[in-house]
Formats: C-alpha cells, sequence, structure tokens
C-alpha cells in the first residue's frame, strides 16, 4: 500500500479506482458522507502504508481538504 496520507482524495479515486476496491471513511468520527471524494484529503487508511493489501475494501480516511488531519487508524 503507498503512502496516500495528505493526498487529495478525488485525484486517488481517479487513479487507482480501476486497480483497487476502495471505500472513503469520514475520519473526523462525525460520520458524514463522502460524496465528493475530490473535497476531502486523505489522512490514513487501512492497510496502514507499506503494508501488503490482504483485505477489501481498503478503507482511506478521509478529512475535508480546509481540516486538519486528526489520528487516524
Amino acid at each position: 500500500m503507498p503512502d496516500m496520507a495528505g493526498g487529495n482524495a478525488g485525484r486517488a479515486y481517479e487513479q487507482m479506482s480501476s486497480e483497487l476496491d476502495m471505500t472513503f471513511k469520514d475520519a473526523s468520527g462525525q460520520g458524514r458522507p463522502v460524496d465528493d471524494p475530490a473535497a476531502w484529503k486523505i489522512c490514513g487508511s487501512q492497510p496502514r502504508p507499506y503494508q501488503q493489501i490482504t483485505e477489501y475494501p481498503v478503507v482511506f480516511y478521509v478529512m475535508r481538504v480546509s481540516e486538519a488531519c486528526k489520528d487516524t487508524t
């Protein structure tokens, strides 16, 4: 799994969606829907960066572009 932290979720979706089953989750804990990934940035992922992908979907924990990332899994 590459380190995608800080990257735009919309760009990640465009670049990897054909190769990877992925989902986006709100990292704030508020459960907000991620309807437009381009308005969100990646704060973390499961699996973590540099770990082998063994389960799908890959989960990207995201925050709105204007918000700071919190400590995420």
